[in-house]
């Protein structure tokens, strides 16, 4: 009986762990699809803190919800560039915002801004865009 006990007491402290230190990926691609309004943003902070910027753009976060800042890259892209500057929006200061997002093992998130032409008005300049997980990818994460 002593035996079963320690055994099932040993697979809830296995999974416990596992649970800690299972992880997930948020990234944010140079080329989201441009076809479907989405283009290209960078993770900014995440829950609150800072990152470094890298040039793979893609940082491993631990189960569960994040907040994640991001600003928008529209005009960044040849195509996004144009079709601003002919709905007749202007440089804007810049705008953070923030998407929570409930991260998943072994998976891959990918973020980018969301273009709303009906949402372009000079009194709100940064209401054009919203982000959002455009892909989700199966991805072993260590």
């Amino acid at each position: 009986m002593r035996t079963l006990i320690l055994l099932v007491l040993l697979a809830i402290a296995s999974a416990s762990l596992h649970a800690q230190t299972a992880c997930g990926y948020i990234s944010a691609s140079a080329k989201p699809p441009q076809s479907e309004g989405i283009y290209p943003a960078d993770i900014v902070r995440i829950d609150g803190q800072d990152v470094p910027k890298r040039a793979l753009k893609r940082y491993p976060l631990s189960v569960g919800k994040h907040r994640i800042a991001l600003q928008e890259q529209v005009a960044s892209t040849p195509r996004g560039y144009t079709l601003l500057r002919k709905l007749g929006n202007k440089a804007t200061a810049v705008v953070l915002k923030i998407i929570e997002i409930d991260v998943k093992a072994n998976t891959n998130h990918q973020l980018g801004a969301k273009l709303d032409k009906a949402k372009i008005d000079r009194k709100q300049p940064d209401a054009f865009w919203e982000p959002v997980v455009w892909k989700e990818t199966a991805a072993a994460c260590r």
